[in-house]
């Protein structure tokens, strides 16, 4: 259980993000909405819940494969945006801080650890639907048993690219 702190932590951080995000909405007249996007990154799909305002997006993401016979394996996680300005094309500045947990059949649970950031933008079609694309620089903390990253009890540092759709409503 030595795991628990991390999601208190995580979760804390998505509450604390929340709630400036909804106060930062209320200071202006542009509305705030929330959304759903499915996000890819490689061989990993992801799905947000993005809730903006005017130059702030928030957006709590959970992954996850099953495999009959092989375990499990969530992405918990939340990725802030702040964007230069909100046009047709919005350019952001962001982050992602999320735990990898697997669960493999027959074996020990471990769970990882990443932070990131990330530049990238959004294209809206209209005020509803938007793709986007983003660079990233992650930094990954595996578990003394972890062999995601072939890495066991030590750091990783990468970068990534990700692209993503969201309906917002």
């Amino acid at each position: 259980m030595k795991n628990r702190p991390n999601v208190r932590i995580l979760f804390g951080i998505v509450l604390i993000a929340f709630l400036v995000t909804l106060g930062r909405g209320q200071e202006t007249s542009y509305p705030t909405r929330i959304g759903l996007s499915a996000s890819l990154q490689g061989n990993e799909f992801d799905i947000l819940l993005p809730i903006r305002s005017e130059h702030v997006e928030i957006a709590p993401a959970f992954g996850m494969l099953w495999a009959e016979d092989g375990g499990s394996d969530i992405h918990l996680g939340v990725v802030p945006r702040f964007f230069l300005h909100r046009d047709k094309v919005a350019p952001f500045i962001g982050g992602r801080v999320a735990l990898l947990i697997a669960s493999p059949q027959g074996g020990s649970s471990t769970t990882d650890g990443l932070v990131g950031l990330a530049f990238g933008g959004e294209y809206f079609l209209d005020e509803h639907f938007s793709f986007g694309v983003e660079s990233q620089l992650n930094l990954t903390l595996s578990s003394d048993k972890s062999a995601r990253f072939g890495n066991p009890g030590k750091k990783n540092l990468n970068t990534a690219a990700a692209v993503f759709a969201t309906v917002y409503f």
